[in-house]
């Protein structure tokens, strides 16, 4: 049985083996080292990177995390003081910042792991 990509993306693993780490440095506020990843998957070979750019894609991953939790914080500070702007701009922008790393790499893997699905699927396509 295939591990799942995305369950293997949130552990930030392979999205084809679900054994190898994506990232060199486990730490990811080991800011020098923050986006070094292998070439390829020491256990299966799938390249980590296909081409260049490939991971301007995972902005829009980003994206998405980024506003989540906004919208997350602006629930919990609205439900504890009403609506009130400094609190919440504080808040948010100290979280944001904090998890910025997390975010980076959780980006990189959902968007590599969501390429994988979509390209084995295809493949799969193809074979039928």
């Amino acid at each position: 049985m295939n591990p799942s990509p995305m369950r293997a993306a949130l552990k930030l693993k392979c999205p084809k083996c679900a054994q190898s780490n994506l990232f060199t440095d486990p730490n990811p506020y080991h800011f020098k080292k923050l986006g070094d990843m292998p070439v390829v998957c020491p256990n299966c070979a799938l390249p980590f990177t296909p081409e260049p750019g490939f991971y301007y894609g995972a902005m829009y991953v980003s994206y998405a995390l980024t506003v989540a939790m906004s919208v997350f914080n602006f629930i919990w500070v609205y439900l504890l003081w009403g609506f009130v702007v400094a609190p919440y701009l504080i808040i948010n922008s100290v979280l944001l910042i904090a998890l910025f790393p997390l975010f980076f790499r959780y980006s990189r893997s959902l968007f590599l792991a969501m390429v994988f699905k979509i390209e084995e699927a295809a493949r799969k396509r193809q074979r039928h």
